[in-house]
């Protein structure tokens, strides 16, 4: 099993897109750095690695949870890939009481979907479920707006993120690939 993880002070492929870490902060001439939305990792896993026998995503704000993935995981055998989020008061700049509210909110916003994929098929579970079901989805600015990391942001800005979000929210598997049918196309 390999454990790599990203605490954003530093910037990555999955730090969130205009986040201020140590090699993004904003700044006079350009107040946001970083301009590229986050890297899927689990969704790119899931539709671009046949070899891999399970993906999930997990948040550590919903543990039990976490766990069956983890044991799921480890009794599959063969390649399997988990991505965990786990809010981090240093590099998020937030008061460390909110950790589990943090958590919360990412999937609640729909920022970060649980969902996960065995045999090709993809399963959501918890409170994405019941986004997927039907259940509105909380303003990423609830999220966005109690971290440091985001303090620079502008109106402008929440509403591009919001769209972001609900632009993922179309997709066909929402929120863990951005595949679409074309259904003009003739068969």
């Amino acid at each position: 099993m390999t454990v790599y993880a990203n605490t954003d002070i530093q910037l990555s492929g999955s730090t969130p897109y205009g986040a201020h870490t140590t090699f993004s902060p904003p700044g006079k001439a350009k107040r946001i750095m970083h301009t590229r939305w986050k890297k899927n990792t689990a969704g790119m896993l899931a539709a671009g690695h046949p070899e891999c026998r399970y993906v999930a995503t997990v948040c550590a704000s919903f543990a039990v949870e976490m766990m069956n993935k983890v044991r799921k995981a480890l009794t599959i055998g063969g390649p399997t890939f988990i991505h965990s989020l786990d809010p981090c008061p240093k590099g998020w700049d937030y008061d460390p009481m909110l950790s589990h509210e943090l958590g919360e909110l990412a999937i609640e916003t729909g920022i970060f979907p649980l969902y996960e994929v065995e045999g090709g098929v993809v399963k959501y579970y918890g409170k994405t479920k019941a986004i997927v079901e039907g259940r509105p989805r909380k303003p990423v600015r609830e999220y966005l707006l109690k971290q440091g990391r985001f303090a620079h942001f502008t109106e402008e800005d929440l509403e591009y993120f919001q769209a972001k979000v609900d632009e993922m929210w179309k997709w066909e598997l929402p929120g863990v690939a951005s595949f679409r049918k074309d259904l003009k196309a003739k068969a």
